[in-house]
């Protein structure tokens, strides 16, 4: 679910409430959970913008008046893709509430922001295209995650640097935002890495991190 200060993405949410009601699920559940999966399959052969409504229609074997009384649009389901997502990602924040460097936390919540990606790589991909710039709730719901992760670490980097534990420098908000980028370009690499190397990528980008933040660390 949206944290507070993200907007909804409703027009992706709207009809879609169903699927996170608790009980069995109606057939509109099963049918708006079945546009759900195969848009999640069908991106992981076709990118999102060659991805059509009837390529989601033909695998579900939903109409198109079916597809729409559900989305307004496959952005609409990307953006509830996202949504998702967004929920996972932020169960791994485990290291922004924390004091100093933490390096456990860190490589803890990076490692779960590899199996994020690992499970969900066509979906965040997209996040990191900027798809779609055409349909603003998607957009300002993907800056609202992206700003999730920047506003906690900014708010760690402040107080550690008043607490005397990270050196001065650059804006705490310009770091974080440089941190972002370093970490989702690395961890999209990745996740299209066997997994035997994962582990040494994932030290890395920790140590990385706490460079940027910290300084060099003994």
């Amino acid at each position: 679910m949206a944290q507070q200060g993200e907007p909804k993405v409703t027009e992706a949410r709207g009809a879609t409430e169903g699927v996170r009601r608790r009980g069995a699920m109606s057939k509109g559940d099963q049918r708006e959970a079945q546009i759900l999966d195969a848009t999640r399959a069908l991106l992981t052969n076709k990118s999102m913008a060659k991805l059509t409504v009837d390529d989601i229609t033909h695998s579900t074997g939903i109409s198109r008046t079916g597809f729409y009384f559900y989305f307004p649009s496959k952005q609409a389901v990307l953006a509830r893709l996202m949504e998702d997502v967004s929920d996972r990602y932020a169960q791994t924040h485990v290291w922004l509430p924390s004091t100093g460097p933490q390096r456990e936390l860190l490589h803890a919540q990076l490692l779960g922001a590899a199996e994020v990606w690992h499970d969900n790589n066509p979906i965040l991909v997209c996040s990191l295209e900027g798809y779609d710039s055409n349909y603003p709730p998607l957009t300002e719901f993907l800056a609202a995650m992206q700003a999730r992760f920047t506003s906690g670490l900014a708010a760690k980097i402040d107080r550690d640097r008043a607490a005397g534990l990270a050196p001065g420098g650059i804006d705490s908000a310009t770091l974080a935002t440089l941190v972002a980028l370093m970490r989702d370009g690395r961890l999209s690499q990745l996740s299209a890495t066997p997994e035997g190397e994962v582990a040494d990528g994932i030290d890395d980008l920790t140590e990385a991190i706490l460079r940027l933040v910290y300084g060099r660390l003994d």
